[in-house]
Protein backbone atom coordinates (compact mmCIF):
# COMPACT_ATOMS: atom_id res chain seq x y z
CA UNK A 1 0.00 0.00 0.00
CA UNK A 2 0.96 3.62 -0.89
CA UNK A 3 0.86 5.43 2.54
CA UNK A 4 1.09 9.75 3.18
CA UNK A 5 1.59 10.84 6.41
CA UNK A 6 1.64 14.95 6.50
CA UNK A 7 2.73 16.46 9.23
CA UNK A 8 2.77 20.22 10.17
CA UNK A 9 6.27 20.85 9.36
CA UNK A 10 9.85 19.71 9.81
CA UNK A 11 11.22 19.03 13.39
CA UNK A 12 14.77 19.97 14.39
CA UNK A 13 13.84 18.66 17.66
CA UNK A 14 11.91 16.19 19.33
CA UNK A 15 8.41 16.27 19.51
CA UNK A 16 5.83 13.58 20.76
CA UNK A 17 3.72 13.28 18.36
CA UNK A 18 6.09 13.66 15.56
CA UNK A 19 8.12 10.65 16.85
CA UNK A 20 5.01 8.72 17.16
CA UNK A 21 3.92 9.37 13.50
CA UNK A 22 7.58 8.41 12.26
CA UNK A 23 7.69 4.87 14.77
CA UNK A 24 4.50 3.96 12.45
CA UNK A 25 6.36 5.24 9.22
CA UNK A 26 9.49 3.12 9.60
CA UNK A 27 7.45 0.19 11.03
CA UNK A 28 5.17 -0.24 8.01
CA UNK A 29 8.05 0.73 5.65
CA UNK A 30 9.98 -2.51 6.88
CA UNK A 31 6.40 -4.58 6.26
CA UNK A 32 6.84 -3.61 2.19
CA UNK A 33 4.76 -0.24 1.85
CA UNK A 34 5.30 2.79 0.28
CA UNK A 35 5.53 5.37 2.63
CA UNK A 36 5.96 9.40 2.40
CA UNK A 37 5.86 11.99 4.97
CA UNK A 38 5.32 15.00 3.81
CA UNK A 39 5.87 18.54 5.85
CA UNK A 40 3.59 21.45 5.54
CA UNK A 41 6.27 24.15 4.84
CA UNK A 42 4.27 26.97 3.88
CA UNK A 43 3.67 29.00 7.01
CA UNK A 44 7.30 29.51 7.73
CA UNK A 45 8.53 29.74 3.91
CA UNK A 46 5.53 32.70 4.49
CA UNK A 47 7.29 34.61 6.90
CA UNK A 48 10.88 34.05 5.79
CA UNK A 49 12.57 37.16 3.96
CA UNK A 50 14.51 35.35 1.56
CA UNK A 51 14.14 35.33 -1.98
CA UNK A 52 11.36 32.97 -3.36
CA UNK A 53 13.81 30.57 -5.25
CA UNK A 54 16.11 30.41 -2.48
CA UNK A 55 13.44 29.56 0.32
CA UNK A 56 11.99 26.88 -1.50
CA UNK A 57 15.78 25.35 -1.84
CA UNK A 58 16.17 25.94 1.78
CA UNK A 59 12.91 24.11 2.49
CA UNK A 60 13.49 21.31 0.58
CA UNK A 61 17.37 20.90 2.24
CA UNK A 62 16.12 21.22 5.72
CA UNK A 63 13.28 18.96 5.30
CA UNK A 64 16.09 16.30 3.52
CA UNK A 65 18.32 16.93 6.60
CA UNK A 66 15.79 16.40 9.51
CA UNK A 67 15.04 14.82 11.45
CA UNK A 68 18.49 14.39 13.11
CA UNK A 69 17.25 13.32 16.27
CA UNK A 70 15.07 9.96 14.30
CA UNK A 71 16.27 7.60 11.92
CA UNK A 72 13.73 7.50 9.16
CA UNK A 73 13.76 3.95 7.39
CA UNK A 74 16.13 4.71 4.02
CA UNK A 75 12.99 3.99 1.61
CA UNK A 76 10.72 6.83 3.09
CA UNK A 77 10.14 9.41 0.75
CA UNK A 78 10.22 13.08 2.44
CA UNK A 79 8.22 15.79 0.88
CA UNK A 80 8.68 19.36 0.87
CA UNK A 81 4.94 20.62 1.03
CA UNK A 82 6.21 24.24 -0.12
CA UNK A 83 2.99 25.54 -0.90
CA UNK A 84 1.38 24.00 1.67
CA UNK A 85 -0.80 20.58 1.93
CA UNK A 86 -2.87 19.92 -1.47
CA UNK A 87 -3.17 18.44 -4.46
CA UNK A 88 -0.20 19.85 -6.24
CA UNK A 89 2.88 19.01 -3.23
CA UNK A 90 0.88 15.75 -2.35
CA UNK A 91 1.78 12.88 -4.16
CA UNK A 92 -0.94 10.35 -5.29
CA UNK A 93 -1.43 7.31 -2.74
CA UNK A 94 -3.90 4.79 -1.52
CA UNK A 95 -3.99 6.40 1.96
CA UNK A 96 -3.42 9.95 3.26
CA UNK A 97 -3.01 10.30 7.13
CA UNK A 98 -3.26 13.75 8.91
CA UNK A 99 -1.63 13.94 12.14
CA UNK A 100 -2.57 16.98 13.63
CA UNK A 101 -5.46 19.37 13.93
CA UNK A 102 -3.83 21.96 11.60
CA UNK A 103 -3.58 19.19 9.24
CA UNK A 104 -6.62 18.24 8.89
CA UNK A 105 -9.11 20.41 6.59
CA UNK A 106 -6.51 20.44 4.12
CA UNK A 107 -6.18 17.19 4.18
CA UNK A 108 -9.95 16.20 3.65
CA UNK A 109 -10.09 18.91 0.76
CA UNK A 110 -7.54 16.91 -1.20
CA UNK A 111 -8.77 14.77 -3.91
CA UNK A 112 -8.81 11.22 -4.10
CA UNK A 113 -5.93 10.28 -6.04
CA UNK A 114 -4.03 11.63 -2.95
CA UNK A 115 -5.73 8.84 -1.13
CA UNK A 116 -8.55 7.23 1.52
CA UNK A 117 -8.64 9.96 4.66
CA UNK A 118 -7.45 9.01 7.74
CA UNK A 119 -6.99 11.64 10.83
CA UNK A 120 -4.27 10.31 13.54
CA UNK A 121 -5.74 12.00 16.78
CA UNK A 122 -3.13 12.10 19.53
CA UNK A 123 -4.47 14.79 21.90
CA UNK A 124 -7.47 17.12 22.23
CA UNK A 125 -5.67 20.12 20.59
CA UNK A 126 -7.64 23.03 21.26
CA UNK A 127 -5.14 25.48 21.90
CA UNK A 128 -3.52 28.09 19.86
CA UNK A 129 -5.95 29.40 17.67
CA UNK A 130 -7.68 26.30 17.50
CA UNK A 131 -11.23 26.54 19.97
CA UNK A 132 -12.63 23.65 21.48
CA UNK A 133 -15.89 23.65 18.72
CA UNK A 134 -13.35 23.96 16.03
CA UNK A 135 -11.10 20.97 16.89
CA UNK A 136 -14.38 19.21 17.24
CA UNK A 137 -15.58 19.80 13.64
CA UNK A 138 -12.24 18.43 12.38
CA UNK A 139 -13.63 14.99 13.95
CA UNK A 140 -16.66 15.16 11.47
CA UNK A 141 -15.08 16.00 8.15
CA UNK A 142 -15.62 12.21 7.11
CA UNK A 143 -12.39 11.36 7.65
CA UNK A 144 -11.26 7.96 9.42
CA UNK A 145 -10.76 9.02 12.71
CA UNK A 146 -7.60 7.04 15.08
CA UNK A 147 -6.96 8.09 18.62
CA UNK A 148 -4.26 6.45 20.60
CA UNK A 149 -6.50 7.18 24.12
CA UNK A 150 -9.47 5.98 25.78
CA UNK A 151 -10.29 9.72 26.63
CA UNK A 152 -9.83 11.08 22.77
CA UNK A 153 -12.66 8.89 22.43
CA UNK A 154 -15.04 9.53 24.62
CA UNK A 155 -14.21 13.11 23.10
CA UNK A 156 -14.42 11.87 19.84
CA UNK A 157 -17.98 10.06 20.10
CA UNK A 158 -19.47 12.82 22.23
CA UNK A 159 -18.66 15.33 18.97
CA UNK A 160 -20.78 13.18 16.95
CA UNK A 161 -18.03 10.98 14.66
CA UNK A 162 -16.77 7.44 15.04
CA UNK A 163 -13.00 6.59 15.48
CA UNK A 164 -11.07 3.76 16.23
CA UNK A 165 -8.95 3.29 19.14
CA UNK A 166 -5.60 2.41 18.65
CA UNK A 167 -2.63 3.02 21.83
CA UNK A 168 0.51 4.45 21.24
CA UNK A 169 3.50 1.43 21.25
CA UNK A 170 6.68 1.41 22.98
CA UNK A 171 10.15 -0.52 21.36
CA UNK A 172 11.27 -2.30 23.82
CA UNK A 173 14.39 -3.06 22.26
CA UNK A 174 15.18 0.97 22.45
CA UNK A 175 13.66 0.98 26.23
CA UNK A 176 14.55 -1.67 28.15
CA UNK A 177 16.37 -2.83 32.06
CA UNK A 178 20.07 -2.40 32.07
CA UNK A 179 20.30 -1.78 35.40
CA UNK A 180 18.05 -4.39 37.48
CA UNK A 181 15.31 -2.44 39.38
CA UNK A 182 16.25 -3.77 43.13
CA UNK A 183 20.21 -2.50 42.67
CA UNK A 184 19.70 0.85 41.90
CA UNK A 185 21.53 2.64 44.75
CA UNK A 186 20.51 6.68 46.02
CA UNK A 187 17.84 8.93 45.44
CA UNK A 188 17.77 9.27 42.10
CA UNK A 189 15.08 11.44 40.29
CA UNK A 190 14.44 12.11 36.32
CA UNK A 191 12.03 14.27 34.95
CA UNK A 192 10.72 15.70 31.44
CA UNK A 193 11.32 19.82 31.13
CA UNK A 194 9.18 21.15 28.66
CA UNK A 195 8.41 25.04 28.58
CA UNK A 196 4.60 24.54 27.73
CA UNK A 197 2.42 25.31 30.55
CA UNK A 198 0.15 22.28 30.71
CA UNK A 199 3.59 20.23 30.66
CA UNK A 200 3.89 21.36 35.01
CA UNK A 201 7.44 21.52 34.63
CA UNK A 202 7.43 24.89 37.21
CA UNK A 203 5.60 21.89 39.74
CA UNK A 204 8.38 19.22 39.05
CA UNK A 205 11.03 21.78 39.81
CA UNK A 206 9.09 22.85 42.86
CA UNK A 207 9.30 19.17 43.59
CA UNK A 208 12.57 18.55 43.36
CA UNK A 209 13.85 21.67 45.15
CA UNK A 210 11.88 20.36 48.33
CA UNK A 211 13.56 16.76 47.84
CA UNK A 212 16.81 18.51 48.11
CA UNK A 213 15.75 19.76 51.45
CA UNK A 214 15.28 16.65 52.39
CA UNK A 215 17.59 14.54 51.31
CA UNK A 216 20.75 16.66 50.10
CA UNK A 217 22.45 13.62 48.58
CA UNK A 218 19.12 14.19 45.92
CA UNK A 219 20.53 13.64 42.12
CA UNK A 220 18.04 14.96 39.50
CA UNK A 221 18.67 14.57 35.91
CA UNK A 222 16.23 16.61 33.59
CA UNK A 223 15.88 16.07 29.68
CA UNK A 224 14.15 18.32 27.35
CA UNK A 225 14.12 20.14 23.91
CA UNK A 226 14.92 23.98 25.02
CA UNK A 227 18.23 24.99 25.99
CA UNK A 228 18.92 24.80 30.13
CA UNK A 229 16.94 27.10 32.01
CA UNK A 230 18.49 29.98 33.41
CA UNK A 231 17.24 29.41 37.21
CA UNK A 232 17.72 25.74 37.30
CA UNK A 233 19.61 25.08 40.32
CA UNK A 234 23.33 24.02 39.20
CA UNK A 235 22.74 21.15 40.99
CA UNK A 236 20.35 19.68 38.48
CA UNK A 237 21.98 17.77 35.74
CA UNK A 238 20.01 18.96 32.55
CA UNK A 239 20.47 17.29 29.17
CA UNK A 240 19.31 18.80 26.00
CA UNK A 241 17.83 17.46 23.01
CA UNK A 242 18.77 13.86 24.32
CA UNK A 243 19.46 10.93 21.87
CA UNK A 244 17.08 7.50 22.62
CA UNK A 245 20.02 5.94 23.94
CA UNK A 246 20.84 8.77 26.31
CA UNK A 247 17.02 8.66 27.58
CA UNK A 248 17.33 4.71 28.10
CA UNK A 249 20.69 5.69 30.11
CA UNK A 250 18.81 8.56 32.19
CA UNK A 251 16.41 6.24 32.98
CA UNK A 252 17.93 3.38 34.00
CA UNK A 253 19.97 5.82 36.12
CA UNK A 254 17.08 6.55 38.14
CA UNK A 255 14.74 5.06 41.34
CA UNK A 256 11.47 7.12 40.78
CA UNK A 257 10.44 8.86 36.95
CA UNK A 258 8.08 11.74 37.91
CA UNK A 259 5.53 13.19 35.69
CA UNK A 260 4.20 16.54 36.78
CA UNK A 261 2.19 17.58 33.97
CA UNK A 262 -1.63 19.50 34.07
CA UNK A 263 -3.12 17.69 31.22
CA UNK A 264 -1.50 15.14 28.68
CA UNK A 265 -2.68 13.33 25.96
CA UNK A 266 -0.81 10.03 26.76
CA UNK A 267 2.64 10.55 28.74
CA UNK A 268 4.79 8.42 26.45
CA UNK A 269 8.11 9.29 28.66
CA UNK A 270 5.94 7.66 31.66
CA UNK A 271 5.99 4.57 29.23
CA UNK A 272 9.36 4.59 28.15
CA UNK A 273 10.49 4.97 31.65
CA UNK A 274 8.16 1.82 32.91
CA UNK A 275 9.87 0.04 30.64
CA UNK A 276 13.02 0.84 31.77
CA UNK A 277 12.46 -0.12 35.37
CA UNK A 278 11.61 3.19 36.93
CA UNK A 279 8.89 3.76 39.83
CA UNK A 280 6.74 6.10 38.01
CA UNK A 281 4.97 8.98 40.39
CA UNK A 282 3.05 11.57 38.38
CA UNK A 283 0.14 13.81 38.89
CA UNK A 284 -3.49 12.85 37.54
CA UNK A 285 -2.94 14.29 34.00
CA UNK A 286 -5.37 12.29 31.99
CA UNK A 287 -3.79 10.28 29.67
CA UNK A 288 -1.44 8.72 32.55
CA UNK A 289 -4.61 6.37 33.13
CA UNK A 290 -4.61 4.81 29.18
CA UNK A 291 -1.43 2.24 30.87
CA UNK A 292 -1.38 3.08 34.67
CA UNK A 293 -3.27 2.51 37.67
CA UNK A 294 -3.24 4.06 40.60
CA UNK A 295 -1.60 2.28 43.75
CA UNK A 296 -0.82 -1.14 41.01
CA UNK A 297 2.06 0.87 39.16
CA UNK A 298 2.11 4.47 39.65
CA UNK A 299 1.53 7.03 42.86
CA UNK A 300 -0.54 10.02 41.65
CA UNK A 301 -1.55 13.14 42.61
CA UNK A 302 -4.02 15.42 41.79
CA UNK A 303 -2.45 18.36 38.99
CA UNK A 304 -0.35 21.20 40.42
CA UNK A 305 -0.44 19.54 44.01
CA UNK A 306 3.52 19.72 44.87
CA UNK A 307 3.28 18.41 48.54
CA UNK A 308 1.30 15.39 47.62
CA UNK A 309 4.30 14.47 44.56
CA UNK A 310 7.12 15.21 47.27
CA UNK A 311 4.96 13.11 49.95
CA UNK A 312 5.26 9.45 47.24
CA UNK A 313 8.45 10.31 46.19
CA UNK A 314 9.65 10.14 49.86
CA UNK A 315 7.74 7.28 50.27
CA UNK A 316 9.43 5.34 47.97
CA UNK A 317 12.29 6.46 49.01
CA UNK A 318 12.12 5.41 52.36
CA UNK A 319 10.17 2.03 51.52
CA UNK A 320 12.75 0.45 49.11
CA UNK A 321 11.04 -3.09 49.08
CA UNK A 322 7.65 -0.97 47.61
CA UNK A 323 9.52 1.38 45.24
CA UNK A 324 10.52 -2.00 43.79
CA UNK A 325 7.59 -3.63 43.66
CA UNK A 326 5.83 -0.89 42.16
CA UNK A 327 8.74 -0.83 39.70
CA UNK A 328 8.09 -4.31 38.70
CA UNK A 329 4.73 -4.29 38.27
CA UNK A 330 4.88 -1.18 36.15
CA UNK A 331 7.53 -2.70 33.68
CA UNK A 332 5.00 -6.28 33.39
CA UNK A 333 2.20 -4.28 32.52
CA UNK A 334 4.02 -1.72 29.86
CA UNK A 335 4.62 -5.04 27.94
CA UNK A 336 1.29 -4.76 26.52
CA UNK A 337 2.03 -1.66 24.79
CA UNK A 338 3.96 -3.48 22.17
CA UNK A 339 4.14 -1.68 18.37
CA UNK A 340 3.63 -4.73 16.56
CA UNK A 341 0.14 -4.83 17.95
CA UNK A 342 -0.58 -1.25 17.27
CA UNK A 343 0.97 -1.30 13.77
CA UNK A 344 -1.29 -4.28 13.04
CA UNK A 345 -3.61 -2.83 14.02
CA UNK A 346 -3.18 0.26 11.80
CA UNK A 347 -2.79 -2.51 8.56
CA UNK A 348 -5.88 -3.57 9.57
CA UNK A 349 -8.28 -0.21 9.55
CA UNK A 350 -6.35 0.13 6.09
CA UNK A 351 -7.31 -3.27 4.44
CA UNK A 352 -10.68 -2.73 6.11
CA UNK A 353 -11.33 0.43 4.81
CA UNK A 354 -15.17 1.60 3.48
Amino acid sequence: MRITFILPGYSKAPIGGYKMTFEYANRLAKRGHEIAIAFDCADGAKSHPLPGFLKKLCYRFLVWYYPKWFALHPNIRKVCAYTGINDREIPDADFVCATAVGTANDVANLSINKGEKIYFIQDFENWGSWTTDAVKETYRLGMKNIVIAKWLEKIVQDSGADCILIPNGIDFDVFNIDIPIASRKGHTVSMLYHEQVHKGSVYGIAVLKKLKEIYPDLQATLFGVPKRPDDLPTWIQYIQSATQPQLRQVYNQSKIYLCPSIKEGFGLTGAEAMACGCAYVASDYGGVHEYATDGRNVLLSPPKDVEGLVKHISYLFAHDDERIKLAQQGYEDIQTLDWNRSVDKFEAVLKDFG
